[in-house]
């Protein structure tokens, strides 16, 4: 009976053995570093606007990687090309044994959307070039100020008219392209040859036009070549311009100057020449196209300037309205962006927009009260093409 009582005290001292083990391995596990979810928070710094994306993710990672942590989807938002951002994400780890320590870490890093590599930087470079600065309205009050019109009296009259205000014009009566070298421009109270006002003003846009008096002269063949060399010759000392080859403008029904047959196969000669020299920076304009009745192609008679060939104030309004939309479709030269930026047009787009919208808001009024205001034709703008 002894040896029998000895063996239950030994099995029981046991049994104490390993439930003190478990309580132990228990004990540990609570011990052990607690870790939970992290929260980055990116913040983007932004002058004009200020916008913030948050993003969660659950990790046991000390500190995630910057990088990973951009919403890229939050660069559309802005158009600068240079942003801050502070990255925070904080961290819970146990320093003591059984109390819990946060410790928050910050890191801020700029991004460079001009060096952007991701899915969105097609989007990103689009919403830059898309800004307000370069909107059709800001553009068109720029371009005036940087086109030079080059030509015989029939382009002389977008300064004689006042539809150009700048020191950009070398155009003058009797001219041709047979025959531009004869004759001098002042530019800065200095007379030189087109080339040398050229070189000296050196404008973002060059309007070439003339052709009126070569058609009665010289063959379609022979113009096309003097054009040619004119290119050629501008291109040489104003690289960086875009050249604007206008076509020749209609004669009236009345007039027998010429004949219209002759004027349009000049006319196709140069925008063949255009074509085959298949540059980005030289376009032809169908300036003809905007002026003339589109039954006989014979020069409209709002547009005749009195004699049938030179023309009158609203043509050449016209002709500025259906060539800003056709450089619109071109890079904007540096000139133009520091233009826009110097003489803060776009400020000034704004203030003729909103007079604009008060001026159809009057005359709204009008119209619905049945008041005297007559009724208006909305005139139908053309689309120029570019070769």
């Amino acid at each position: 009976m002894k040896d029998y009582g000895n063996a239950g005290a030994l099995c029981g001292a046991l049994g104490c053995m390993v439930l003190l083990i478990i309580s132990m391995q228990f004990a540990k596990a609570e011990d052990s570093p607690k870790t939970k979810d992290t929260s980055a928070e990116v913040v983007y710094d932004d002058s004009e606007s200020k916008s913030t994306a948050a993003t969660t993710a659950p990790t046991s990672i000390p500190a995630a990687d910057s990088s990973e942590m951009i919403d890229t989807t939050s660069a559309l938002e802005t158009s600068d090309e240079f942003m801050t951002e502070t990255i925070t994400s904080e961290e819970v780890t146990d320093l003591s044994g059984s109390e819990e320590v946060t410790t928050t870490v910050s890191q801020t890093v700029t991004l460079d959307l001009s060096k952007f590599i991701g899915p969105l930087t097609k989007e990103v470079r689009e919403s830059i070039e898309s800004s307000e600065s370069y909107a059709p309205e800001v553009l068109h009050l720029a371009y005036p100020k940087q086109l030079s019109i080059v030509g015989d009296s029939i382009a002389s009259g977008f300064g004689v008219y006042g539809a150009l205000h700048n020191s950009y014009d070398f155009a003058t009566g009797n001219l041709g392209a047979r025959s531009i070298d004869d004759y001098l421009f002042n530019y800065g109270g200095e007379m030189g040859k087109y080339l040398d006002v050229l070189t000296a003003s050196q404008p973002a846009y060059i309007y070439l036009s003339m052709g009126m008096n070569d058609v009665n002269i010289i063959t379609p063949e022979e113009y096309a070549e003097s054009y040619k060399e004119i290119i050629s010759n501008v291109r040489s000392v104003c690289p960086d311009s875009i050249i604007i080859v206008a076509g020749i403008t209609p004669i009236s029904s009345e007039s027998t100057f010429t004949d219209n047959s002759s004027i349009s196969t000049f006319n196709e000669k140069l925008k063949a020449l255009v074509s085959e020299l298949a540059s980005p920076t030289i376009i032809f304009y169908d300036a003809g196209s905007f002026i003339n009745d589109g039954a006989t192609g014979a020069l409209r008679s709002d547009c005749d300037g009195g004699d049938g060939i030179h023309l009158s104030s609203s043509a050449y309004e016209l002709l500025l309205e259906n060539l800003y939309p056709l450089l619109d479709e071109l890079p904007i030269p540096q000139v133009i962006k520091d233009i826009i930026e110097e003489d803060d047009l776009v400020s000034e787009a704004e203030k003729a927009n909103s007079e604009e919208d008060e001026l159809d808001s009057d005359s709204d009024y009008g119209s619905d009260y049945g008041s005297d205001y007559g009724d208006y034709e909305t005139p139908q703008t053309a689309v120029a093409y570019i070769e």
